[in-house]
């Protein structure tokens, strides 16, 4: 409450005193607006329709324990966060599967819920044509919303709509199904593949223009063609990317237009070139605070999320940088098994493995009981009350007597 004074700014961190620990706490962690908003919307959905079946398109927000409690309340899935439908028997459906699909069941009577993410168009059309009301349940967040009305503005002035994303990801996807009824459409994951589209703007070839519907197939429009289509381009994003990344992307093609057609004529060229008002500031104040908090010595930093949330991964790559073998991502408390042990994430590395991998990394030694200086936070789909918890568990691991009571701690954070 106190480091939250500005929502779009980072500031200087919390520091909680313990006594034989100390806690440096980013200005900024955790839930931003529109996930805290899908959350309500859940548990408002269960708790006002007694008797009815309720369930999510998938899941909610890339946070276990907030989808795990939501079961536990009675609600279900229909389909995995990868697209693919569950079984009425509660598992995702196999190839030549004959078990009947939750999605087959549903009726006018049942709720499902839109998840932060969004939904893309097809799956949409089909909840309208079960007789289902989908405005009603719809907890796409709001900056999520903001960049399909944008990719739909730039569409209706001629502009082609280059999604910066990652191609598997459900926002992605339903950007893209909301996009291609408006504009051609095509996804790139990284400066590196704007660049691809930048070469071929500069100078077209045949060669070039071949190389670019290879390597992007499946991720553009049908129909698309870098001659006709590239000409003059608008960027849209993922929202849990970092806004600089996408800003930086922006800048680019900038400058390719620039010295293709000068600078003037240039900018005509890049859909919103004047401004990145579409782009989520929850990911970047998140980043910028923790960086704030890096600055000051550390004997380790501890990043809360889930393991497929990708700001999560993101915030734990900042840490790793300035920390290397001392940062670690973890899910929860339970991920510290004892003052020498902690069960460390290691995210899927982007075109290696598309499945990662839990490592158990020594943490401190048993015998060493000084004092510790530690940061933590927290992804935008990671509860408070987890970063709370993990507080606690580190507690534990020192003698109760080495440690100064919530009082005095919240004393110094009043003064």
């Amino acid at each position: 409450a106190l480091a939250r004074t500005n929502e779009r700014s980072a500031s200087s961190p919390a520091r909680l005193d313990f006594g034989a620990v100390q806690y440096v706490i980013p200005s900024h962690f955790g839930f931003c607006l529109g996930v805290k908003n899908a959350i309500e919307r859940a548990y408002e959905s269960l708790a006002e329709n007694p008797g009815r079946r309720v369930f999510m398109l998938s899941e909610l927000i890339h946070n276990p324990f907030v989808n795990e409690d939501l079961l536990r309340r009675g609600l279900r899935y229909l389909q995995t966060d990868k697209g693919v439908p569950f079984t009425i028997d509660g598992r995702p459906a196999r190839a030549g599967d004959t078990a009947p699909l939750l999605w087959d069941t549903l009726t006018s009577d049942d709720v499902v819920i839109i998840p932060a993410f969004g939904a893309t168009d097809e799956d949409k059309k089909r909840l309208v044509r079960k007789g289902i009301c989908v405005a009603q349940y719809d907890a796409t967040c709001m900056l999520v919303e903001k960049v399909w009305k944008a990719a739909r503005s730039f569409g209706r002035a001629g502009y082609t709509v280059v999604i910066h994303g990652k191609s598997e990801h459900e926002e992605t996807k339903a950007t893209f199904s909301n996009t291609r009824r408006h504009a051609p459409s095509i996804i790139i994951r990284s400066l590196a593949e704007a660049r691809v589209l930048g070469d071929y703007i500069a100078q077209p070839t045949e060669e070039k223009r071949a190389a670019i519907l290879e390597r992007f197939a499946g991720l553009h429009t049908p129909g698309f063609d870098p001659a006709l289509h590239l000409d003059r381009i608008a960027v849209v994003n993922q929202t849990t990317l970092l806004m600089n990344e996408t800003g930086g992307i922006i800048d680019y093609f900038k400058e390719v237009f620039a010295q293709k057609y000068g600078a003037t004529e240039g900018l005509a060229h890049v859909g919103g070139a004047g401004k990145k008002d579409t782009l989520c500031y929850a990911t970047q104040v998140n980043q910028d605070a923790l960086a704030r908090a890096l600055t000051e010595p550390l004997d380790a930093a501890f990043v809360v999320g889930g393991r497929n949330s990708s700001n999560t991964y993101q915030l734990y790559r900042v840490c790793e940088q300035k920390l290397g073998d001392r940062a670690f991502f973890i899910q929860s408390e339970a991920s510290i098994r004892s003052r020498c042990e902690i069960e460390h994430y290691v995210f899927p590395a982007s075109g290696v493995s598309k499945t990662g991998h839990t490592e158990v990394h020594p943490l401190w030694a048993h015998d060493d009981l000084a004092p510790k200086r530690v940061l933590i936070t927290g992804g935008a789909s990671c509860p408070d009350g987890l970063v709370q918890q993990v507080i606690t568990r580190i507690n534990s691991l020192f003698p109760a007597s080495s440690l100064r009571s919530i009082d005095d701690v919240l004393a110094d954070l009043n003064r």
